[in-house]
Formats: C-alpha cells, structure tokens, sequence
C-alpha cells in the first residue's frame, strides 16, 4: 500500500509541474486512511470547507 502512495505522489507531482493549474485545492485529509468509505461525507466537508476559503482567497477576503 505504501508504495502505491508513493507512486501515486510522484505522478501528481510530475504532473502539477508539467501542466500546472490556475488553483490547486487541497483539502487536509491524511486523517483518512485508504478505504474508509463510511468516512466519505467527513471526506466531502473537509474538501467543501477547503474549497470555500479558497473562494474567499480568490476574491481578496482571506
């Protein structure tokens, strides 16, 4: 499993460097573990309440 994660790492990061986005969201999620679907609406929060500071970044209040 560890060395999936490690392949899967350096594809994203050859590919965020390679074709970099206009912005990257990245929800704080090293708290789940591969799997654990019955986590999913936590999953989904989290990458929502990223997603909305984001916004607010993009339109100068954060």
């Amino acid at each position: 499993m560890t060395s999936i994660n490690i392949m899967e790492a350096q594809i994203t990061a050859t590919r965020l460097k390679a074709d970099p986005p206009d912005l990257l969201i990245q929800p704080k999620l090293g708290h789940l573990r591969f799997l654990e679907f019955h986590r999913a609406k936590e999953a989904i929060l989290e990458g929502y309440e990223e997603t909305l500071s984001c916004i607010d970044l993009l339109r100068g209040k954060g």
